[in-house]
């Protein structure tokens, strides 16, 4: 009976195969299927090691397998989808697979299946995907560049960060946002001594509050939110992070600003004190969090400036 069924789905165009229920090894692959890779009976059973297992590609393999014995648990017929490495193209190929339990005569059980290579249409959808996508990203910036240009006073003019109101505003707006699942860090910056600075050196003021935004500007992302919220004082959140990237900026941006900024050729020495407070852990709105960064940064004060602490520790 086996053998008048592989004849039969040899002469039907189309990848027929079968394979053993227990071991996944092949039983039978029609000329449909082997013309699909492009590849002798010979040539493709050694490729794919003789196993159907094997021939799904190795990240979808787990889940595939699964699936179709969790079919099988209450019905004979089962179907998937899933991945094969192409020999021939060395690319992915994306199959639909259909299969139906079948008890042969001896007792064995084998499962009869059909491929069809969706792969054509994966790409093309991926691609009109990407390109949707492309499509909203670009409608997003031109609305929030548009919303910016209605905002004259969102920026602060000499840092060219986000002013205190609109840093405040944006944070809020992102975090009411947030879920409990994602980490942000509310990141607080005071120069050290710049009262003192601002004594001795009052005509380099503004030249070094221009300074210091653009090193901020380089030392957090694009995604993060930067802004002036006094005359030395400064605020970051850094979107969906981990305490690790939070910990290893704050110590690279006092490491930069410890190295001597010139005015006029002369080096003059300064630092700054960071204060962290973290989403969701150490607070769920703006208040919470500024109060908290606020006392982490006190204590780097209090331990001698030039350092970054945070909330708790």
């Amino acid at each position: 009976m086996i053998s008048e069924s592989m004849d039969l789905m040899n002469r039907i165009p189309g990848a027929f195969f079968v394979f053993d229920r227990k071991t996944y090894k092949f039983v039978f692959v029609s000329d449909g299927l082997l013309n699909l890779f492009g590849l002798s009976e010979k040539a493709f059973l050694e490729r794919y090691f003789n196993s159907f297992e094997m021939f799904i590609y190795k990240e979808d393999r787990k889940n595939v397998k699964e699936l179709i014995e969790g079919q099988f648990g209450f019905d004979d017929f089962c179907s998937a989808s899933f991945r094969v490495k192409s020999i021939m193209e060395e690319t992915e190929r994306f199959m639909e697979f259909e299969g139906r339990l079948v008890v042969e005569n001896d007792g064995s059980e084998n499962v009869y299946g059909v491929l069809f290579d969706m792969t054509e249409m994966v790409v093309s959808q991926q691609e009109i995907n990407r390109v949707n996508e492309e499509l909203y990203r670009k409608t997003i910036e031109n609305k929030v560049k548009t919303a910016d240009s209605n905002k004259p006073a969102a920026r602060d003019a000499v840092s060219g960060l986000l002013n205190k109101d609109a840093v405040n505003e944006s944070i809020t707006e992102f975090i009411s946002g947030s879920t409990e699942n994602e980490l942000h860090a509310f990141v607080m910056i005071d120069c050290d001594d710049f009262t003192k600075f601002s004594l001795d050196h009052g005509d380099a003021v503004d030249e070094f509050i221009k300074y210091f935004g653009s090193v901020l500007k380089r030392a957090y992302r694009d995604s993060d939110i930067k802004g002036r919220i006094g005359g030395d004082e400064f605020l970051v959140l850094m979107k969906n992070t981990t305490k690790e990237a939070t910990e290893f900026r704050s110590m690279q941006l006092n490491e930069t600003v410890r190295k001597p900024y010139l005015k006029g050729g002369e080096e003059l020495k300064i630092s700054c004190s960071i204060g962290v407070s973290y989403f969701p852990e150490d607070g769920k709105d703006y208040v919470t969090l500024y109060k908290k960064a606020e006392e982490a940064l006190e204590k780097a004060k209090s331990l001698g400036k030039d350092r970054f602490v945070e909330y708790g520790n």
